[in-house]
């Protein structure tokens, strides 16, 4: 897995095939931070993302509001 975007970012939980960690809502061990897509799961399906950012979307939004 390519993940050039997150190399830097401490304290980021990762699987042994090196997909990052999400909880029930997307969110990252990383407070603040959701991941969705390909770097979660290696499903490479658009479907799968849209669902999973729809499920950041809302968690985001309640926290917000």
């Amino acid at each position: 897995m390519n993940d050039g975007a997150f190399r830097d970012l401490k304290g980021l939980k990762r699987t042994d095939e090196g997909y990052l960690v999400t909880g029930p809502h997307q969110e990252l061990s990383v407070p603040g931070l959701f991941a969705v897509g390909d770097c979660v799961e290696g499903l490479a399906q658009i479907g799968v993302a849209a669902g999973q950012a729809a499920v950041a979307a809302t968690t985001i939004h309640r926290e917000l509001g």
